[in-house]
């Protein structure tokens, strides 16, 4: 009993602290301010106002006393107000959708030679130099420094992290090294030729 008892106290005290949040939510989405969304956002927003309805709601349910209309009460309220929260944070989700969808890509008109393009959360691409992504990293690290070698301020092939390991099949006679100047990972067959860069 005191386990759904305290359950209800948590769906009653969250409506006096929905009253906020909905003209919290009200203000941003109608009062023509500009903030840019993320789903994380979103997520965040649904967690911690759950988590005021819900303290809220203890706090109505313990002053109960065990009254079941009270507690039927309460039970109403928890349920109306995580109810509004799941629909603002669809109405979150969608805004960040067609956020998503309105701008392009940061990478879609990137070139070699263009500085690495930047995502909204700070890190950069990780490009080839034939366009494609390889990936993201942070500024400042040995990713960075590691693209700042290569002409083009890209990596030479779309698989830059992936060399043949020994005994697989089709490698006992070739083998690979890096394009001195260019920086190509290169495949040959004998000895080492003098174009491999003896640096890498």
């Amino acid at each position: 009993m005191s386990r759904s008892h305290r359950g209800l106290g948590t769906c009653i005290g969250m409506l006096p602290a929905m009253v906020p949040i909905g003209i919290a939510v009200g203000v941003f989405a109608f009062g023509g301010t500009v903030v840019a969304e993320t789903l994380s956002d979103c997520l965040a927003t649904r967690v911690n106002e759950r988590k005021a309805a819900r303290a809220a709601s203890d706090r109505e349910a313990a002053a109960c006393s065990g009254d079941r209309q009270c507690v039927k009460d309460a039970q109403a309220k928890w349920n109306a107000a995580a109810k509004h929260i799941d629909e603002e944070t669809s109405a979150c989700k969608a805004r960040v959708q067609n956020q998503t969808k309105a701008e392009p890509s940061p990478y879609l008109n990137w070139k070699p030679g263009d500085p690495s393009p930047q995502a909204k959360d700070g890190r950069r691409y990780i490009m080839s130099c034939s366009g494609k992504v390889l990936g993201m990293y942070k500024p400042g690290g040995a990713v960075e420094m590691e693209l700042k070698t290569h002409p083009g301020n890209c990596f030479p092939n779309d698989h830059p992290w992936l060399r043949p390991q020994p005994g697989a099949p089709g490698t006992s006679a070739t083998s690979h090294c890096y394009e001195r100047g260019t920086g190509s990972y290169k495949e040959y067959s004998g000895g080492k030729p003098d174009w491999c860069d003896p640096n890498r």
